[in-house]
């Protein structure tokens, strides 16, 4: 299924591609991401505005697929372009785009031989089942000769430029704790991030929301999305593991921003085994990512594996359209308040995991073993040498006990809480003892990192 054409959109990751087009020593690049978050058309707008040619090849289509599957070597690939797509690749003018190479095993083992043969070339893989298909058919990646990147749904500065509000986005750009938005404008960005919450960053979506559609036609969208997420299941799973998968997928979005527990996942009688199995293979294919627990109060953050993992769905637009709560953002007032404060959780998570083309630093909740307190924040990082913890809540900082034990616990941390209210530098106490404290408006998610660095 390769994506559908959308309103071309800018996309935060361009820079990225333009500094690998212009990097020495180059290696081919492998592009993740779920189906549908935009990897076709992102691609295609940088070959067009980068190099005088593109050669595209949709592995998923039957024609390429069988021209290309059998190829041996970099000649014979470029004998079969030259003579049946009549095309010619030249070094530093032609980009080669490898579109959902997962279908043509000998073309992911063909890329170590186009950075060893043909340094000069400018070579994009892509693939949405790309590393499910490798587990599946025992396949290798030529490691060291490839490097990778991600893409994910728009953030909510991305949707601010499709939305066309460009003067706004660059204000969010420079604005610094010392000198925050004026009210009009905190009220007007505040607006935008409670309409990007409920259409959400997947690519169709967001341009049928700047066409104007309603939200039945996002509905449909929705619906037909994850319909096609299930039928992807069977390109990649085993009759037996099927129905583990389908249930996870199916009730993933329902637990989206929550802690779960494995065994009888989602109200089922499945084992923490198959449960496990699933949400691993799903993870695999970016439509679920699992946050590790971790008690760790310096550097570095270690994971604690036995204990329940919270979960983050794709996108916030689907997990809207699953739980059916599109009607309650009408006159919302606090994101927090929205079903459980998880929607926030999960937008929050959501624009941690997209903070990074290079998926480097995991990201984390923080929990206090039980005999020392209970005590949970909702996400913890590594950023630039520095320990991070965030809590998505609302009210007063005095509330934030979680946040003042993780301050205690853990000295020099950076510590954050995202809210409806404006951007300003608080303090919260414990034990005769006063910790700097961050509050971060959800409008400026996108930043909560930059902020961490010069607090």
């Amino acid at each position: 299924m390769n994506e559908p054409s959308t309103t071309i959109f800018k996309r935060k990751i361009l820079p990225y591609l333009i500094a690998w087009k212009d990097k020495k020593g180059r290696k081919p690049l492998v592009l993740r991401g779920a189906r549908q978050v935009g990897k076709t058309s992102v691609v295609k707008h940088f070959a067009s505005a980068q190099f005088k040619n593109c050669v595209y090849l949709n592995l998923e289509q039957t024609q390429d697929r069988e021209m290309f599957k059998n190829i041996g070597s970099v000649r014979e690939f470029e004998q079969t372009v030259e003579v049946v797509r009549k095309q010619t690749m030249r070094d530093g003018e032609t980009l080669l785009f490898l579109d959902e190479i997962q279908n043509a095993p000998a073309l992911i083992s063909l890329l170590r031989f186009f950075y060893e043969e043909r340094p000069g070339l400018h070579v994009i893989a892509a693939g949405s089942l790309l590393e499910v298909q490798i587990a599946k058919l025992g396949l290798a990646m030529p490691v060291g000769r490839v490097e990778y990147a991600y893409l994910y749904p728009l953030t909510f500065f991305e949707f601010l430029d499709a939305k066309g509000e460009h003067k706004l986005r660059a204000f969010l750009d420079g604005v610094n704790v010392n000198d925050p938005l004026p009210p009009s404008l905190h009220a007007r960005a505040l607006q935008l991030f409670y309409e990007y919450a409920l259409i959400g960053g997947l690519p169709e979506a967001v341009s049928l929301a700047v066409e104007g559609a309603g939200q039945t036609a996002l509905d449909t969208l929705s619906s037909s999305l994850l319909t096609a997420y299930a039928e992807d299941i069977y390109k990649y799973a085993s009759a037996a593991e099927v129905k583990y998968l389908q249930h996870v997928l199916e009730q993933a979005p329902y637990f989206a921003g929550e802690r779960i527990t494995y065994e009888n996942f989602g109200g089922s009688a499945y084992r923490s085994r198959e449960m496990g199995q699933a949400f691993a293979v799903l993870e695999r294919t970016m439509l679920v990512q699992q946050i590790e627990a971790t008690k760790s109060v310096d550097l570095p953050l270690v994971g604690q594996k036995k204990r329940a993992k919270k979960i983050l769905f794709l996108d916030v637009g689907l997990v809207n359209f699953k739980n059916n709560i599109q009607s309650s953002y009408l006159h919302l007032k606090d994101l927090n308040s929205l079903y459980r404060g998880k929607i926030a959780e999960q937008l929050v998570g959501q624009s941690l995991r997209a903070h990074s083309e290079h998926r480097t630093d995991p990201i984390y909740y923080w929990a206090k073993e039980k005999p020392l307190g209970a005590a949970e924040i909702d996400f913890c990082v590594s950023h630039q040498g520095r320990l991070v913890g965030i809590e998505v809540k609302s009210g007063e900082s005095n509330r934030l006990k979680s946040l003042v034990s993780f301050a205690a616990a853990a000295d020099l941390a950076c510590l954050m809480r995202v809210w409806s209210g404006a951007l300003k530098k608080e303090t919260v106490s414990s034990a005769g003892k006063t910790y700097p404290l961050l509050s971060v408006p959800f409008y400026l998610v996108d930043r909560m990192l930059d902020f961490a660095s010069h607090d």
